[in-house]
C-alpha cells in the first residue's frame, strides 16, 4: 500500500507541475485511473446489465426447484452458460475501486505540497465542510441510481438499497472529514462514472445468449 500511496502522490506532484494546478492535477489523475479501469467496467456493466434482464427467468427456476437445492444450483448454472454471464464480475471493480480509494485518501493527505494548494476557492489540503460532503454524497447516489442492476424486486433490490445508502453515507463521511481535494476526487469519479453507464449499450439476450457483437 506505501508503494501505492508514494507512486500516486509522486503522479500528482507531476501532473500539478504540467497543468500549474493541484486541483487540476487531481482531476487528472481521476480521469487516468477511470481510462484504466474502463475496460474492467465495461465488462462489470454488460454483466451486471445481462445479468438483471435474465432475473425473470432465474426467478422461475428458483420457484420451481425450491424443494431441490442441488437441481436448483445445477439449472442456474446452465442459465448463465447459455446466456454468456458470470455473476461473479459484478465485484470485480468494487474490489479494485475500494483499495485505490483507500490509497487515493492517503496519498492526498501525505502531499505536503497540496496541503496549501487552492482550487475553486477551496483549500485541497483542508476540509472541504458540508458543501463538498453533500456533494460526493449527491453524487454517489446518481451513480448508484442509475447502476445497470438498480430497481431489481425482492431480496436483491433490498440489498441495492441497503449498499447504495451504505456507499452514500461513507462518501458523506468522506468528504466531511477529510481534506477537499478527497472530495474533488470522489465528485470527478462520480460524474465519469455516470458518463460511463450512459455510454455503456444495453445488451440484447436471445436464446444463444448476448449477441456476439456484446460478448466479452
Amino acid at each position: 500500500m506505501q508503494y501505492a500511496v508514494g507512486f500516486l502522490s509522486g503522479i500528482i506532484d507531476k501532473l500539478a507541475g504540467l497543468t500549474g494546478s493541484y486541483g487540476l492535477a487531481v482531476i487528472g489523475l481521476t480521469v487516468a485511473l477511470r481510462l484504466v479501469l474502463l475496460p474492467v467496467t465495461i465488462i462489470q456493466a454488460r454483466s451486471l446489465q445481462a445479468m438483471n434482464m435474465i432475473k425473470p427467468e432465474e426467478e422461475k427456476i428458483r420457484k420451481k426447484y425450491k424443494d431441490d437445492p442441488e437441481r436448483l444450483q445445477l439449472e442456474i448454472m446452465d442459465l448463465y452458460r447459455r446466456h454468456k454471464v458470470n455473476p461473479a464480475s459484478g465485484c470485480i471493480v468494487l474490489a479494485i475501486q475500494m483499495p485505490l480509494l483507500m490509497a487515493m485518501i492517503q496519498a492526498l493527505g501525505a502531499n505536503a505540497s497540496l496541503k496549501g494548494a487552492t482550487f475553486l476557492g477551496l483549500t485541497l489540503g483542508e476540509p472541504g465542510g458540508w458543501i463538498m460532503a453533500v456533494i460526493s454524497a449527491f453524487t454517489t447516489y446518481l451513480s448508484s441510481k442509475f447502476s445497470p442492476t438498480m430497481g431489481a424486486a425482492g431480496q436483491q433490490g433490498q440489498s441495492q438499497n441497503v449498499m447504495m445508502i451504505f456507499m452514500v453515507g461513507l462518501m458523506f463521511y468522506l468528504g466531511w472529514k477529510f481534506a477537499a481535494a478527497v472530495s474533488l476526487y470522489i465528485i470527478t469519479g462520480n460524474l465519469l462514472g455516470l458518463v460511463e453507464k450512459f455510454a455503456v449499450p444495453q445488451p440484447q439476450i436471445g436464446p444463444e445468449g448476448l449477441r456476439p457483437s456484446e460478448k466479452r
